[in-house]
């Protein structure tokens, strides 16, 4: 069913993009900078397929430009979550870990979902192998909202959330500079 690489990468861009729209609108309502963080991690996923999409259709250059452009993306992200952190560390409003929690779980079996299908990709292109990579840092990042959430119920108090989500937000911004950075390299060179 997914031997077809393009339109493996076109259902792991939408299910994954779903999953980020859907934690970023539960994040604001948990008053939670982990859901956020965590949701920055769902988009990249999707802009990462998105961009693996067009880059399988495209010459050596235009995938060097896409990497460049998705870490500059990503590093912009990661810095707007770093200031939304800091803004709720200063109005001290503690999130709601039950939505934590069950948002965690639900994405966490998103990315089980994701994990699937790229295993069914095993001899496909080199585009999957990033999209691996992904896909285990994020689902690292689930378990750690979940525990974030359980956290914030035994505390009582927002410090385990801005903790996770400013550690994870902070890691997206320099992944995200150095991607950029690694593609400017390569965008400079000649294929």
């Amino acid at each position: 069913m997914y031997g077809n690489e393009p339109y493996a990468l076109a259902l792991i861009a939408v299910i994954t993009g779903i999953m980020g729209f859907v934690e970023s609108m539960a994040a604001v309502p948990a008053a939670s900078t982990a859901l956020a963080a965590d949701a920055l991690a769902f988009v990249q996923h999707s802009m990462s397929a998105g961009f693996a999409l067009w880059g399988t259709a495209g010459t050596i250059t235009r995938q060097r430009w896409t990497v460049q452009l998705q870490g500059f993306v990503m590093a912009i992200l990661g810095a707007l979550v770093c200031v939304i952190a800091a803004r709720r560390f200063m109005l001290g409003s503690v999130p709601y870990p039950s939505i934590m929690i069950a948002i965690g779980a639900v994405a966490l079996g998103v990315h089980l979902t994701v994990g699937a299908i790229m295993l069914a990709q095993r001899g496909q292109a080199l585009a999957f192998r990033p999209l691996w990579k992904l896909a285990q840092m994020d689902a690292v990042g689930n378990v750690a909202v979940i525990a974030a959430g359980a956290a914030v119920a035994l505390t009582r108090s927002n410090i385990p959330d801005l903790v996770i989500g400013g550690a994870m937000a902070g890691l997206f911004f320099l992944s995200g500079w150095r991607i950029a950075l690694s593609g400017r390299l390569d965008a400079g060179r000649t294929p």
